[in-house]
């Protein structure tokens, strides 16, 4: 800490709010933008040359938002670390500093006053001034030790604000690298023009690295979220690779150790068919760890990120998924008289390729066991609330930088282009994003929908054909990451 320094975290917290906001907002505007662009580039009755050029170009505006908007949302949550980080204490360093220094003054003063009254002590031979004199010269003892003590403690100040500038000092650099991508991407589009047609540089480095720094930031560019089928799908493509390291995960928990190649194929089947909770824990867990990728590997034992042939990053979502389900699925907890204890029950299910999914209590027991086996704190909480106060609720819980499980039953459900996707039964979603129009987006099967709590199925469940019609979400917070000890 310098002299010079100050915070005031009140001030600074209402700036950053202020921020927050004004990112949101740009955010919800740029979507709009990009969303319009493509429906500008969808349109079916526009067929020309010249449009088909326009097209292109529109395609490189619209990774050209996306990758603003990510940057903006990047920025917005350093925004709010740092509000959360800057603590409730004004650290003014001119009053500090001169404390400090009154501290050791006074301190100085106080040593001198013992050092003359033993002085005294020493030179008397008269046993009242004796006494009198080490009486004085103790307290003035005192009063220099209080003086250091009183130094520390505004020393100590110093070195919070220090500690303060360093868990902050990596805030606003996770968006310098796609901002430098997106000025490149905007200098070669404004050079793509020859004769008055769009000629752009088709194999250009940045259209790749900026998807690749934007998936790193944010779900985006082809990142969707996990898929519950994504290990069955590379276990039954049959590469080597693949299937040692599912076999590698699968064979590191107890219950599987012994298993069978055709064991595990049926065990990634009955993922497959109940695994929906578990992918949305991935994707919570992925959404948290994004801008961390050292601090994942490091607590995970693999990778964040992968890149294919090309270059191209991608979400290890496959080796989480397998990881958490294998250490998760069929384990609750069993009560005794005298403690709780953690069984793995082997009647859960009804086949070895069948199974009967996540309640939302198993949800709150198996996510938290999964967390604290790796020394990190998750609480998850059961939201009561009505239909119509979902999304609110499903706001709120943003605001307060949770994350939201969702679960519905049936399933209803639209794409982007407002096409249905139904079916019955349960599933559980995560929570990605709220539309103006009070839908709530969700990432499910490795794809973005919109579900509405509106829909006449959770509005009156009792007219549903199965009679047991839902929507329920659950809260989910990281606790003790990012902030002050």
């Amino acid at each position: 800490m310098q002299r010079s320094d100050y915070l005031n975290p009140e001030a600074m917290k209402n700036q950053c709010m202020k921020a927050v906001r004004r990112m949101k907002e740009d955010g919800k505007a740029l979507k709009t933008a990009g969303n319009s662009i493509m429906q500008f580039a969808q349109d079916r009755e526009i067929e020309s040359e010249s449009f088909e050029a326009l097209k292109q170009q529109l395609e490189d505006y619209k990774i050209i938002l996306e990758a603003i908007e990510i940057a903006n949302g990047a920025d917005a949550a350093d925004f709010q670390s740092l509000s959360e980080l800057v603590g409730s204490e004004t650290l003014d360093g001119e009053n500090i500093f001169r404390q400090m220094e009154n501290a050791l003054n006074m301190k100085e003063s106080y040593l001198a006053g013992e050092a003359l009254y033993r002085n005294r002590m020493a030179v008397t031979q008269e046993a009242f001034s004796q006494a009198y004199y080490g009486f004085k010269a103790n307290q003035y003892s005192r009063l220099a030790e209080n003086s250091q003590r009183l130094y520390e403690r505004w020393r100590e100040k110093t070195e919070l604000f220090d500690e303060i500038g360093a868990r902050t000092s990596h805030l606003f650099t996770d968006s310098e690298g796609i901002s430098g991508w997106i000025q490149t991407g905007l200098s070669q589009m404004t050079g793509a023009f020859q004769k008055g047609a769009y000629m752009p540089q088709q194999n250009s480095i940045w259209r790749r690295q900026i998807k690749n720094a934007g998936v790193r930031l944010a779900m985006g560019f082809g990142d969707k979220g996990g898929e519950q089928n994504g290990p069955y799908t590379l276990w039954r493509r049959g590469m080597a690779s693949d299937r040692e390291f599912i076999r590698e995960i699968v064979h590191g928990y107890e219950e599987y150790e012994n298993y069978s190649d055709e064991e595990i194929e049926d065990l990634l089947i009955k993922l497959n068919s109940e695994g929906c909770g578990y992918v949305a824990f991935a994707n919570i867990i992925v959404d948290e760890y994004r801008r961390k990728e050292e601090e994942f590997e490091t607590l995970f034992g693999f990778p964040l990120f992968l890149e294919n042939r090309s270059g191209t990053t991608y979400v290890n979502y496959n080796r989480l998924i397998v990881d958490l389900y294998c250490a998760s699925d069929n384990h609750r907890k069993v009560r005794n008289m005298w403690q709780d204890y953690d069984i793995y029950d082997e009647e859960e299910d009804p086949s070895v390729t069948i199974g009967w999914g996540t309640t939302m209590e198993d949800r709150v027991y198996r996510f938290e066991r999964y967390m604290a086996g790796y020394g990190k704190k998750v609480k998850i909480e059961n939201i009561k609330c009505q239909t119509d106060e979902v999304y609110l609720r499903c706001k709120e819980e943003a605001e307060l930088g949770n994350r939201v499980i969702i679960s519905t039953c049936p399933v209803r459900m639209e794409d982007a282009q407002g096409e249905p996707v139904q079916m019955d039964g349960g599933h559980a979603m995560v929570v990605t994003g709220l539309t103006d129009d009070g839908r709530i987006q969700v990432s499910s099967w490795g794809e973005l929908y919109y579900i509405s709590p509106e829909d006449s199925d959770f509005i009156s469940p009792e007219k549903n054909r199965l009679r047991d019609a839902y929507i329920r979400i659950q809260s989910v917070r990281f606790e003790n990451i990012g902030e002050l000890q």
